[in-house]
Parts: C-alpha cells; sequence; structure tokens
C-alpha cells in the first residue's frame, strides 16, 4: 500500500533510529544528517505545490477574465485548484472552470441548473431538484437519456461510515453535452477523515454553503418558470380549461384508489404550480 511522501520518510526515519541505537557515533550523525534531509525535501515539495496552486489560480483568473460578458462575483474551487465554480450574480450565470481541460468556457443560466447534491465517497447525503414543471421535465430529460447512470450518488440513506475520503459538489445542468460538472473540496486517495477532523469540518462547510447557494439559485428560477406558467394560462383560458380537466382525472384516480393522497397532491402541485 502506497503510504505517501511523509510516510516513507517515517518509515525510513524509524530504521535509522534503531541503527543509530545499536551503533551509537556515526549512526547518530547519520540520523541528524537524515533529519535535515527529511526537512528539506518536505520544504521544498511543499513550495513546488504552492506554485503549482498558484499557476492553476492564474489559468483560472486568465478565464473568467476571458468570458465576454461576464464578471464573477463569487467564486469556489476544488482542494486541488483544479476546478472553479464561478457565480455572476449580475448577469445571472455560472460557469465551471477545468484546469485539466482547455476549452471555451460555457455559461449556464440559473434555469439551466437542474441539480445539486453533496456526495462523501460517492454517497448523497442532501440534494436539491429543480421543482417547476418545466425543471422537472428537463431533469427527466436528462435521465432518461442516460446521465443518470453517470451521476454516481448512491441512496443517502446509508451515510453512517466514520471516516471518508472524499467530499464533492456534485451539479447537473442542462447541457446534454456535459451535464455533470464536480467539484471535490476534500480529496484523498489514500487518507480517511473522521468527521470531527478539521479537514473534514472545513471541506463539508464549504460544500455545503455551495450546495444551499446553488439550491437559492434554483429556487430563483423556478420562481421565475411559475411566473411564465401563470402569465401563459392567463393568457390562454383553454390552458386554464386544460388544467382544470387534468386536475378532475387526477381526482378521479385517487378516488378509485390508483393514486394515493400524497401521489395526487404531487402531481396537482405540479399541474397548477
Amino acid at each position: 500500500m502506497y503510504l505517501g511522501f511523509g510516510g516513507i520518510f517515517g518509515i525510513l526515519a524509524f530504521i535509522v533510529f534503531f541503527i543509530a541505537i545499536a551503533h551509537g557515533g556515526v549512526a547518530w550523525l547519520l540520523l541528524i544528517g537524515f533529519g535535515v534531509a527529511s526537512w528539506y525535501c518536505y520544504k521544498k515539495h511543499k513550495e513546488l505545490e504552492e506554485e503549482k496552486m498558484e499557476q492553476k489560480r492564474q489559468i483560472t483568473d486568465e478565464r473568467l477574465v476571458n468570458i465576454p460578458n461576464y464578471k464573477s462575483t463569487q467564486r469556489y474551487t476544488s482542494q486541488s485548484g483544479d476546478v472553479t465554480l464561478s457565480i455572476d450574480e449580475n448577469s445571472k450565470q455560472i460557469s465551471f472552470v477545468n484546469t485539466n481541460f482547455y476549452h471555451k468556457d460555457k455559461l449556464y443560466k440559473y434555469s439551466d441548473i437542474l441539480k445539486s447534491e453533496i456526495l462523501t465517497d460517492g454517497i448523497s447525503v442532501t440534494s436539491t431538484n429543480r421543482g417547476s414543471q418545466l425543471g422537472g421535465a428537463l431533469l427527466g430529460g436528462l435521465l432518461a437519456g442516460g446521465v443518470g447512470a453517470l451521476m454516481g450518488g448512491l441512496s443517502g440513506s446509508t451515510t453512517s461510515q466514520e471516516k471518508v475520503k472524499k467530499i464533492e459538489l456534485n451539479v447537473i445542468v442542462n447541457d446534454t453535452a456535459n451535464p455533470i460538472h464536480k467539484i471535490a473540496f476534500l480529496d484523498s486517495d489514500f487518507t480517511s477523515y473522521a468527521k470531527d477532523s478539521h479537514e473534514y469540518k472545513d471541506a463539508y462547510n464549504t460544500a455545503y454553503h455551495c450546495h444551499q447557494l446553488i439550491g437559492v439559485l434554483i429556487r430563483q428560477a423556478d420562481e421565475e418558470d411559475k411566473q411564465k406558467e401563470t402569465l401563459a394560462i392567463s393568457n390562454n383560458p383553454h390552458e386554464n380549461v386544460s388544467v382544470a380537466d387534468e386536475l378532475r382525472k387526477l381526482a378521479q384516480l385517487r378516488n378509485d384508489g390508483i393514486l394515493s393522497g400524497d401521489e395526487f397532491e404531487s402531481q396537482k402541485k405540479k399541474l397548477i404550480g
């Protein structure tokens, strides 16, 4: 099993320490030298990591600035620095910048956001979907098109693990070419973090904040849809008759025992908004 940079040096230091105890003198000098070399290598490793992160920040800044008619007012970046969620509250659009891929960065309107969820080790712990009739239809269309098999979130009913390696925000947008966007705020291949650790809490709090923020954007889009639907119905009396007919049909299905009370209420809400 791979132990990581620090783990390898820890094992080597342990070995050299026992050699020093056994042989004294020169071995102690070797141990001190090894300690200094280890510290230097670790310091250089951290500096290289910081340089990489700074390069990714600069690339992200450049790409966001180059998006026409777009000004980022909020942004959230993954632990690795690879993926950034950017929001322009003035134009009501969002963008995902991935430094691993060099292509034209696409903008999505708030109404294009169909779902947001938090995943811990691939398991969905909380989610928010578009609730309007139009938003639900768009999400349903993506799922029917095979996106559901790729989304990856298992049921939240099985989220009792004590330690996790990964915490992600998973956002689904109305884009058949690239519908799934994940931002990992905690991402470790080998280290598991307890839920009371600072690493877990910081990552989860950031993911939860972003999830709640996306939820606000989804609700704003739903409200706009409802206003449009209400306006369309008021301008078309035949539509009113159609909705009334559909409600009568639903009531009959409930009375016949085909629909439960909850199912009836759910379908009724979809019809009348």
